[in-house]
């Protein structure tokens, strides 16, 4: 049984992924989706932050900067570690990369389409 926080965090990083990270994030922008996608009281945004980074792992320090931002890579190996452990029953191993695959070839459709 997975928690209703361990899947929002996956949720959090697809959508990271989806909006064009897939690297590197600022602690601004995590704090952002934290607020839109789960909630904006600052208990709940530092919860999320310590689940990413300390407890699951998903996200490391990469860098900061002067200002004390903190900018953090998306640890994509990890986060598919966790899901094929813990959501394979649901998700039938389905891969992050499956995930951006197919965000990428919709991004392509709809230019093609747009274009």
């Amino acid at each position: 049984m997975v928690s209703k926080a361990f899947r929002k965090c996956v949720e959090l990083v697809e959508e990271m992924l989806s909006k064009g990270f897939k690297l590197q994030i600022s602690q601004t922008e995590v704090e952002r989706l934290i607020k839109i996608g789960i909630g904006a009281d600052k208990r709940t945004v530092q919860k999320y932050i310590k689940m990413l980074t300390e407890d699951l792992g998903f996200l490391k320090i990469a860098a900061k900067n002067p200002f004390g931002t903190v900018v953090y890579r998306i640890d994509v190996p990890a986060i598919e570690q966790f899901i094929s452990q813990h959501l394979k029953e649901k998700l039938k191993q389905l891969r992050l990369s499956d995930i951006r695959l197919k965000q990428d070839e919709e991004v392509k459709g709809v230019n093609i389409q747009g274009g």
